[in-house]
């Protein structure tokens, strides 16, 4: 009987050892869909300057985990920053340091099968081989900066209001388990009329609006209680232009809702552009690479 009991506990004790080995390896997927929403140049100065003015968006907060001292990586541009959110990684490790990079500057630390650098849509690709995904965007460049090879469908659109109505569609549609949607207009219009103009403010309206379109559709096509919603831009700016170092260009949004989530909750710990991709990670039970710098945002999580 002693026997018996001592190989018990020695078993016991082994699988344990083999779970913490194993770590993430072991964690189940939290919501079979997440929507990832960018706005590029979406500014956090601009939510502070105008409180109540974004419907949607502050409904993710209120129901969500939110922060508005996410930073971005330098310099606080387009494609450094885009394909640090969806790779993981600065642009000292994936290699895409500038505004337009569609190939990397520096040799990336690692190439993953697809032939660039590992990203968030090739691991999920691997983990699930099944999965639907889909990727829009307003502005080409960012179909540079992830595996396109693994996703169902690519969708480069002339404009903000072609591509809401497109990826609507097809989330409604086919229901996707991961959905990546890019605005672009208030990065334009902030570069036309400036960060701190009327005509930007009404333009980060309009992306609310856009917002709320996609949140309706996950609604009506059944997905609702069963996905994960996150907001976040690339960059923010201030005057004409962004690049530099102050923290209104720094500073965007980074806002979680949905299954599992905490609801209304300030997000106190450091946040950084390139922990996006970790934490969708997490949601989808994906292994992380050792060569990824960032870390899933795990205080969002109940």
């Amino acid at each position: 009987m002693k026997k018996n009991l001592v190989l018990l506990l020695v078993l016991a004790l082994f699988a344990g050892g083999q779970a913490d080995a194993k770590g993430k390896k072991c964690a189940a997927q939290k919501a079979k869909h997440v929507i990832l929403i960018g706005s590029d140049g979406f500014s956090s100065a601009v939510m502070r300057a105008h409180p109540g003015a974004f419907p949607h968006i502050e409904s993710l907060m209120k129901d969500g985990s939110y922060t508005l001292r996410r930073r971005s990586v330098l310099p606080s541009s387009s494609a450094v920053n885009w394909s640090s959110m969806l790779m993981g990684a600065g642009p000292e490790i994936h290699g895409y340091t500038t505004w337009g990079s569609q190939v990397p500057d520096l040799p990336s630390r690692e190439i993953g099968k697809y032939g660039i650098f590992p990203g968030i849509c090739g691991l999920i690709r691997d983990k699930h081989p099944q999965a639907v995904m889909a990727c829009g965007y307003n502005w080409s460049t960012i179909g540079c900066l992830y595996e396109q090879q693994a996703v169902d469908i690519n969708y480069d659109a002339s404009n903000d209001r072609m591509l809401a109505d497109s990826m609507c569609y097809y989330i409604e549609q086919n229901k996707p388990a991961f959905t990546f949607i890019a605005f672009g207009e208030p990065d334009e219009v902030g570069h036309a009329c400036g960060w701190e103009s009327e005509e930007y403010f009404q333009m980060c309206r309009t992306i609310d609006g856009y917002v709320g379109q996609i949140l309706a559709t996950i609604e009506k096509a059944g997905m609702k209680d069963d996905a994960i919603v996150i907001f976040t831009a690339d960059h923010g700016g201030t005057g004409k232009g962004h690049g530099g170092i102050s923290m209104a260009e720094m500073e965007s949004p980074f806002i979680v809702c949905g299954k599992g989530i905490c609801r209304g909750k300030e997000i106190t710990e450091s946040v950084m552009v390139f922990d996006c991709a970790p934490t969708i990670g997490y949601v989808f039970a994906v292994d992380q690479p050792q060569v990824w710098i960032g870390r899933p945002v795990m205080s969002v999580f109940e």
